[in-house]
């Protein structure tokens, strides 16, 4: 009996020694990140309201850097680059989207000229939606010219943005050959700076309604880069 118990005794010895050298040192490292964006842009939504064919609009907004990006202690990361993009906008409340501006609609960054580059201005054309589906792709229109950067005086904190917007018309209610015309068969530039509508809009086109149609996009500001 006593043998059977020294076995047992032996085995509780050496099972609890394991178990105490694996174990017999520990140390905590402490890991953090503050997350912050690097860029804000002072603006949620632009709504030109009711607008009539021809008129030429503007509207501008700013975006910047954080105040942790600007913080003169951060130094790590001085520059980033972006740029900007459209996509389909979605009707609140419903799986449906708006139908498509961006066939009449401008856009620029720190423009000096507020026209078409068409008609000699500084803002790029957006065009067409993306390809696919609504809601399944973004179409890049142009990248920051100069990067916002705190790197070397003159620093770059804040880009104005500019969207113009050239009123697209009707057909069937748009005559070229009387619109603006002069005596010597030219035509008179329009509010826009260009000889002709920027947009058409067909009477095929879904968009074809005179009395009166809500049109939309989501412009969206993309971070390619921080460095």
């Amino acid at each position: 009996m006593k043998k059977v118990l020294l076995v047992l005794a032996a085995l509780v010895l050496v099972a609890s020694g394991v178990a105490a050298v694996s174990a017999y040192e520990a140390h905590i490292i402490n890991v953090r990140a503050h997350v912050e964006n690097a860029m804000e842009v002072r603006a949620t939504a632009i709504n030109f309201g009711t607008v009539f064919p021809e008129e030429w609009m503007t509207a501008n907004f700013t975006l910047g850097t954080s105040d942790s990006f600007c913080a003169d202690n951060q130094t790590r990361v001085t520059w980033i680059s972006y740029g900007i993009f459209v996509e389909w906008k979605p009707i609140p409340g419903t799986p449906n989207y708006y139908p498509w501006l961006g066939d009449a609609l401008y856009v620029g960054v720190d423009a000096v000229v507020l026209k078409p580059q068409a008609a000699g201005g500084n803002l790029v054309y957006v065009g067409g939606p993306p390809a696919g589906a609504p809601g399944t792709a973004a179409k890049w229109v142009m990248d920051a010219p100069v990067p916002l950067h705190k790197l070397s005086a003159p620093y770059n904190l804040n880009d104005t943005i500019t969207l113009g917007l050239d009123v697209p018309v009707f057909e069937g209610y748009y005559n070229n050959l009387t619109d603006m015309l002069q005596a010597d068969g030219t035509y008179v530039p329009k509010p826009s700076g260009l000889n002709d509508p920027t947009y058409i809009i067909a009477k095929t086109d879904p968009r074809w309604i005179p009395d009166g149609v809500d049109l939309g996009l989501d412009l969206k500001i993309q971070v390619t880069n921080i460095w």
